[in-house]
């Protein structure tokens, strides 16, 4: 029986899960960022403007979808600007009628435009935190227990390492991709995401725009399969990873059958299967063959479901795989990673 790692009914959405307005340090006000993404052909977006949670609700119709949303930051110590590490977390919010966010803290605005719109509700919180892995789990965890999920944002730009990321929890996805970054000349990679999944925490992989002005837009974007552009749907959709992330290739089918993985796409210069198990890369890299309008590339992934029956090591129990499609121009598409131990075909 044929099962669809990506769903197969529903319908994709473009989506930014990462930008600032005039809300906080963004150049254009968020009507005229709706306006731009618009343009481009994308359906929604997430308002992450820095510290303040402020919902554009008004900004959603029949076409375009507003998710609410903030990113916050922890700096390994205050005042110290762009040249210490520091925590930058995305909370979306699951629900439209969310109107406050807890893991706010009026100790961490310094914008300006984003000062004058603190209220007195949101004064109520005051989640302050420390530059430690503890704390900041400490804010995933109310995030989390309130009505939020959490991306991990730019961990290079940050300048973390491995201590800095691996004990955290809770985590929903984690950037692999931020235009800002590239044009700032601190490009991600997913050295991250992989070690959080080899540690066997389940994250999905973001690529992002994380826009503030012109040369930010555009680079990175999620395609959500959902069901319609109802909030609800949208983040059902997120939350279930039912996407793929891309600067660039389509992902238009991933399912397996009988054994054999099957990835349909656009134009690509190669797919590869992306493990935990070294020796499997070079066999799970292929230049896809034209099938019709699409591009496929089917591998064997019996020997993903051995290894996994074979080990005896707890660390292997985590074994998974991701998809990778890889542009001509160097842009890539990122599917989420599988659990091998959540795929019965794979153990039969």
């Amino acid at each position: 029986m044929k099962r669809w790692l990506l769903p197969e009914n529903g319908r994709f959405y473009k989506a930014n899960l990462h930008l600032h307005t005039t809300v906080s340090d963004g150049r254009y006000t968020p009507e005229e960022v709706k306006q731009k993404y618009r343009e481009r052909g994308y359906s929604i977006l997430a308002f992450t403007d820095h510290e303040v949670f402020v919902p554009h609700n008004d900004l959603s119709d029949g076409d375009f979808l507003a998710l609410n949303a903030h990113e916050i930051a922890i700096d390994e110590f205050a005042g110290g600007g762009r040249y210490q590490r520091t925590y930058h977390l995305n909370f979306y919010a699951k629900s439209r009628d969310t109107a406050l966010s807890p893991v706010f803290s009026e100790s961490r605005v310094d914008c300006k435009s984003s000062l004058a719109l603190i209220t007195d509700e949101m004064r109520r919180y005051d989640a302050r935190a420390e530059y430690s892995v503890e704390s900041v789990n400490d804010l995933i965890r109310l995030g989390n227990e309130n009505g939020f999920f959490v991306c991990y944002n730019h961990p290079v730009w940050s300048l973390q390492n491995y201590p800095d990321y691996i004990g955290l929890e809770g985590l929903w996805g984690i950037e692999v991709f931020n235009q800002s970054c590239v044009v700032e000349e601190y490009p991600d990679t997913t050295v991250p995401l992989d070690d959080l999944l080899k540690a066997g925490k389940d994250v999905f992989p973001i690529c992002s725009d994380d826009s503030h002005w012109d040369p930010d837009y555009f680079g990175g974007w999620t395609m959500i399969r959902a069901a319609s552009l109802d909030y609800g749907d949208v983040i059902a959709a997120l939350l279930a990873g039912d996407f793929y992330s891309s600067t660039g290739p389509e992902i238009r089918e991933l399912s397996i059958e009988d054994g054999i993985l099957t990835v349909r796409c656009g134009d690509a210069a190669k797919v590869r299967i992306v493990t935990d198990w070294r020796s499997y890369r070079a066999a799970g890299a292929k230049v896809p063959e034209r099938e019709g309008e699409d591009f496929v590339a089917r591998f064997s992934v019996g020997k993903l479901g051995d290894k996994y029956r074979a080990a005896t090591e707890p660390d292997y129990k985590n074994s998974y795989f991701r998809v990778e499609v890889r542009g001509h121009d160097g842009t890539t598409a990122y599917s989420r990673a599988f659990r091998v131990a959540d795929i019965p075909e794979l153990l039969a």
